[in-house]
Parts: C-alpha cells; structure tokens; sequence
C-alpha cells in the first residue's frame, strides 16, 4: 500500500465525490469531505466533516497545513436551451464551477505545494469537447474549469499536478 496522503474532497456529500470520499477512505488515506450540507452527508466513519459552501466568499475551515490532494467535485445540470438560459444562470454555472475552483485553490494551493506531491483533480463534462444540445451554460462553465487546469499544470509543474476528467452521464442521484 502507498504511504498514507492527506485529500480534500470539495462536493464529497454525494454523486462522484462521495464515491471518491469512499474509494480514498478504504485505501487508508486521511480524507476531509466538504460541502454546504455536509451534515446531511451518510459518509464512512473516520471521514473528517468540513461545512464549505464553495460559491459563498468564505474560507475553509481547518485546513491542515500541509495537503496532499485536492478534489473538486461540485457541479449542477442545469440543461435548457441556450434560447432560455438566463445570464443570471450562465452566472450561477460560473459561481460554481470556475470561481468556486479558483477560490478554493487560492486558499490551498500552498498547502499542495507543501506536500512536494501534491496533486489536484477538477470535474468537467463530456459535454465540453463533444458539445451537447442544451448544455451551453454548465459547458461554459466546466470549459473554464479546463483551461484552468490546463494553465495551472504548466504553471506549477512539477510541484503540483493538475488534472480535469470529463466523465459522460454517471449515476448519482443528480
């Protein structure tokens, strides 16, 4: 077994990242789940519980110092016409999505560089680079969370790694 790393699961409560939460926990890594209703989470014991509401300008409460992984995991699927989408939803898809990421990193992206292997992982869709009717506004936003990773890889390379996946539809309850 690998040595034993430090992850933060932003979006852990359910869907993918609670699956995440899951798989980390059984491998014996020390997981830390966050998530505005965090409460209302069914999540293994030894899971470290965190309230964090990734589009509110708050900070992340007891953050170790030093953080070996990143995950972030939230996401909506809010699909309509690009005819019916408001701006105030192509706002709330970029809330979420982009500037929740990028506000999370700022908060923790000297902890990953802390770690000398710190590695962070970010959720788009397939939805992006295939390109879906009815999914112009979370396309826009997970696309912004792509050119993200793409930039920040080369940014922090090597100290930190970056990757995005792309899954297709998965089944969660969303």
């Amino acid at each position: 077994m690998e040595e034993k790393r430090t992850i933060l699961v932003i979006g852990g409560r359910s869907g993918i990242g609670k699956a995440l939460v899951e798989k980390l926990l059984a491998e014996g890594h020390e997981v830390i789940a966050a998530s505005r209703n965090i409460e209302q989470a069914d999540l293994p014991s030894g899971v470290k519980k965190m309230t964090y509401d990734a589009v509110n300008d708050e900070k992340l409460p007891e953050v170790p110092e030093k953080l070996d992984g990143l995950a972030y995991c939230p996401g909506s699927i809010n699909l309509q016409p690009f005819k019916r989408f408001s701006l105030e939803t192509l706002r709330a898809e970029m809330e979420l999505n982009y500037l929740g990421a990028v506000k999370v990193l700022h908060q923790v992206i000297g902890k990953l560089k802390a770690s000398k292997r710190g590695s962070a992982v970010f959720f788009s869709t397939v939805a992006v680079q295939t390109g879906l009717p009815f999914h112009s506004s979370v396309s826009a936003g997970k696309g912004a969370v792509e050119g993200l990773v793409r930039s920040l890889a080369a940014e922090y390379a090597p100290s930190v790694r970056f990757n995005a996946v792309a899954p297709a539809l998965v089944d969660t309850p969303m």
